[in-house]
């Protein structure tokens, strides 16, 4: 009776290491694949984390230009425009001319309320478009209020008495403000007014 040869002892480790290779090269591509689809991953929830935050930054810096522009008032230094401000009140320049001693401006500031406004001072400050500041508004604290840094320059004067339904005017220099590319918007405020209804 005749039985099958046994494979020698070397081409058992031939076939073993084979094996071996196959699996290897098997674990290898395994193991690039996943770290491919775990990388492609990472980077996919990165890339919507960058955006969910740039899209929750942009958010919170219009909310913060739409309440501040809420309570301030701003005009365009611009000529003979009537530009309108809050409570009945507008500002219409009649000269704007950047000197070197800042941004001159004349003009009236009229009164169409019933209100006889006494001891009235105008300050005007000079700010950037809320764009031009919106980098260091994310980087920051995020600040609720305009700080003063940001301005490029301020000044007050007087006007005195503001009569109902008429104009009084002015003439003011904001320092260090100077023409550029970039113009600027202008807030405007009163302050140390007093006020008397009409007939009263």
């Amino acid at each position: 009776m005749s039985t099958a040869p046994y494979p020698s002892v070397d081409e058992t480790i031939l076939r073993l290491k084979k094996r071996v290779r196959s699996l290897t090269i098997t674990l290898v591509v395994i193991s690039i694949v996943l770290i491919a689809v775990i990388g492609t991953s990472a980077a996919l929830t990165w890339r919507k984390l960058k955006a969910i935050e740039k899209t929750q930054g942009d958010i919170q810096f219009s909310q913060f230009v739409t309440d501040f522009n809420n309570g301030t008032d701003y005009v365009q230094p611009k000529v003979n425009t009537i530009q309108f401000l809050r409570r009945g009140y507008s500002i219409d320049f009649d000269s704007v001319q950047y000197t070197q001693d800042g941004l001159v401006l004349s003009g009236a500031v009229g009164n169409s309320t019933n209100l006889w406004i006494s001891s009235l001072a105008l300050d005007m400050t000079a700010q950037p478009y809320p764009y031009k500041i919106k980098d260091k508004w994310l980087q920051g604290s995020k600040f609720f209020w305009w700080p003063d840094e940001w301005n490029i320059g301020h000044a007050q004067t007087t006007v005195g008495s503001l009569n109902p339904g008429s104009s009084s005017p002015f003439h003011i220099t904001i320092p260090n403000v100077k023409q550029t590319p970039d113009g600027l918007q202008i807030a405007v405020s009163f302050s140390g007014e007093r006020y008397q209804y009409l007939g009263k």
